[in-house]
């Protein structure tokens, strides 16, 4: 083998090791839109293509009716409140009530409970999508807008 071929071929056969070794063309995040809310979610990429529910990784607060507990604390600074408290007095006059146009109020609020998302994506909802490099999945990130 004449010393030209050897080189060519060492060329030819490190660009086929390049070659293989290609990334496929990432997809990026696309818009699509919803066309079937959950728990059937469906959505329809703007290529045309529609995405079926077990194909879609979702974020759970996104599905109506997903509980969180949450913990608040802050500063009260809104003392404008109309109240209605109910006493009972020594003299026996019994149960009454007393309507307090206003009253001012100020210090610390603290509290803890739970939250239930009551909404979820509905048909029409524009939605952010990420697919996996090889388009098995498609995490939806959220819903958008165009302003």
């Amino acid at each position: 083998m004449k010393k030209d071929e050897k080189y060519y071929k060492n060329i030819n056969t490190l660009a086929q090791i390049i070659k293989a070794r290609d990334n496929p063309k990432w997809l990026g995040a696309i818009t699509g839109e919803v066309v079937k809310a959950p728990p059937e979610l469906e959505v329809k990429l703007e290529n045309g293509v529609i995405i079926k529910n077990h194909k879609i990784m979702i974020s759970i607060e996104k599905i109506i009716g997903y509980k969180r507990t949450f913990s608040i604390v802050g500063n009260i600074t809104d003392e404008n409140m109309t109240v209605q408290s109910s006493s009972m007095t020594k003299a026996g006059q019994g149960p009454h009530e007393h309507t307090l146009k206003s009253f001012q109020a100020n210090g610390d609020y603290k509290s803890t409970g739970s939250i239930e998302w009551t909404d979820t994506l509905k048909v029409g909802d524009k939605v952010l999508m990420l697919p996996t490099n090889k388009e098995e999945y498609f995490y939806l990130i959220d819903r958008v807008v165009r302003l």
